[in-house]
């Protein structure tokens, strides 16, 4: 099962408006930056700072997927309230089985190459995904169906074996997206070897420019969209004439750019600098849900957290509601379940993780716990996971485990993990569906993606009910069912839920609406098209 670490992130939270600045701004939407009739205004260029860069702009072999939903579509999209809602479909339903997904796909959608999007090209994209030649890097992800049929040009018929009540969240990812046959046979491995780099093909409301690795990603506007979901404020072309993400690692450096204007929008700002960015002059912070989760993870083969007892007694001695006080300044969730608590699966049992130093103690005596052993907490050397193993020492210590905390760089760490030569670890993911558990502790994905060493039979067979429910509303309370056996094994310590945060030139950028995945670019001006 593979799956993106950091896609962008999403969620099931209500729309969140922007926090407003001190000092009385006008909040998004106001009249800067509107013509005298009030209408938006077109042109110019909005620039986003990033701290991460897609390593492609082609669908099948990206990895990081951020910004380029602006290029390429999915079926399905997610709206404001992060229901599904129209994308390239303009209606799916799924059998009374679960054995076949049909979508009815809107007219008269042009790939940016002017080839027609049709059912005959949703096939051959999938076709090409499947296809063991293309080596893509989520073609696990659509094993899902076993066929495919085109009812007729704007039908497309998804086939199972068995159902698969997530169809809606796959066809729905950046990852699923839709890119033109044409050009991927022309300019990939196949033709020129130019797809991805200098040639990528969507139907989005932007089309590639430009993209300079290291450097930036530049798109231009695409003057044929007339295609965007009900849901979006703007159904035609976007009002801005570029959109340029550009890559700026360090997280003061952005900052800076955004203060002098240089960048107009700065994503997922590190909640360390949130009271400087609310500070800054025509600046507005928005925040929204940050769909992951951080936690302790155990190496569940090897004394001493082969023991339940131990494990639960860990879970005991965390004070999360005061890690999230004084780590994260109050911006992020003490977590009490296993995935996000957006989540219409979300299940949380306080009582499994709220602090009990006596009855941690009491646990720890009953599984006979030696307290002269070092147990060695790792960590990746980021800030705020070495801020938590740091809070997280003396707390198990106050229960009688001797901790020694050791950093590792991101590559290090994960082949530390890899090789199962650990015991504790500072661990975190991103991801806005409950089979991110399958990925951690599913025995079949054991020992690179399960490397705790987690191999568990009843594990197993409810992760399976939960994949094969007939309906999403099955398939939520067969997750429930999981995470609540799971708890009871203490197969993780939960901590936090984080917040994401993204920083709005708002005085510069008009027509913003915060969306649980970031800015909507499509809706957005610039005050005076520039």
């Amino acid at each position: 099962m593979a799956r993106f670490r950091h896609l962008i992130p999403v969620g099931l939270a209500l729309a969140l408006t922007l926090t407003a600045c001190a000092g009385g701004k006008s909040g998004p939407g106001g009249s800067g930056g509107q013509a005298a009739d009030g209408k938006p205004v077109q042109g110019g260029t909005l620039t986003v700072g990033v701290a991460t860069e897609p390593n492609t702009v082609d669908v099948y072999q990206m990895t990081w997927s951020g910004g380029l939903e602006n290029m390429f579509q999915s079926l399905l999209s997610r709206d404001f309230d992060y229901k599904y809602a129209d994308g390239l479909a303009e209606k799916w339903t799924s059998s009374p089985d679960g054995k076949t997904w049909t979508f009815t796909l809107k007219q008269n959608v042009k790939f940016h190459d002017g080839t027609p999007f049709d059912a005959e090209a949703v096939k051959r994209h999938f076709e090409t995904m499947r296809d063991k030649a293309t080596a893509a890097q989520q073609a696990s992800e659509w094993e899902w169906f076993e066929s495919m049929t085109v009812v007729d040009p704007h039908t497309i018929r998804f086939n199972l074996k068995q159902p698969f009540p997530n169809a809606e969240f796959r066809n729905s990812k950046t990852y699923g997206a839709i890119q033109s046959p044409t050009a991927y046979a022309q300019h990939g491995p196949n033709g020129d070897k130019t797809y991805g780099i200098d040639v990528a093909v969507g139907t989005g409301p932007f089309k590639l420019g430009q993209y300079v690795p290291g450097d930036k990603l530049v798109m231009k506007r695409n003057p044929d969209y007339a295609w965007a979901p009900k849901w979006a404020a703007n159904q035609g072309a976007p009002y801005i004439d570029q959109l340029v993400w550009r890559l700026i690692p360090d997280s003061s450096t952005r900052l800076t750019e955004l203060e002098t204007g240089n960048i107009q929008v700065l994503l997922d700002l590190p909640v360390e600098q949130y009271d400087r960015a609310k500070a800054i002059s025509g600046v507005e912070v928005a925040q929204r849900p940050g769909f992951g989760l951080g936690y302790l993870d155990f190496r569940k083969d090897k004394a001493p957290f082969n023991n339940v007892k131990v494990r639960q007694a860990v879970n005991l001695a965390i004070d999360r509601e005061a890690i999230v006080k004084s780590i994260f300044f109050g911006h992020a969730k003490a977590a009490y379940g296993l995935v996000p608590s957006e989540l219409s699966s979300y299940y949380e049992q306080k009582d499994a993780h709220s602090l009990n130093v006596a009855k941690a103690k009491q646990l720890l005596q009953e599984a006979a716990y030696d307290p002269n052993q070092t147990i060695q907490l790792i960590t990746r050397n980021r800030t705020e996971h070495v801020r938590i193993a740091e809070a997280v020492q003396p707390m198990l210590q106050a229960i009688g485990m001797k901790v020694e905390i050791v950093q590792y760089d991101a590559a290090a760490l994960k082949a530390k993990q890899k090789e199962g030569a650990w015991q504790l670890a500072v661990s975190q993911y991103s991801w806005d569906d409950p089979d991110i558990l399958g990925w951690f502790l599913y025995g079949k994905n054991a020992p690179s993606l399960n490397s705790s060493g987690w191999a568990d039979k009843q594990t197993d067979q409810l992760f399976e009910a939960a994949e094969s429910a007939p309906s999403p509303k099955e398939r939520d309370a067969k997750y429930k069912e999981l995470q609540q056996y799971l708890i009871a094994q203490a197969v993780w310590a939960p901590i936090w839920f984080p917040l994401s945060f993204d920083a709005i030139r708002t005085d510069l950028v008009k027509g913003y609406k915060t969306h649980p995945s970031g800015p909507y670019f499509p809706d957005l001006w610039l005050a005076n098209g520039k």
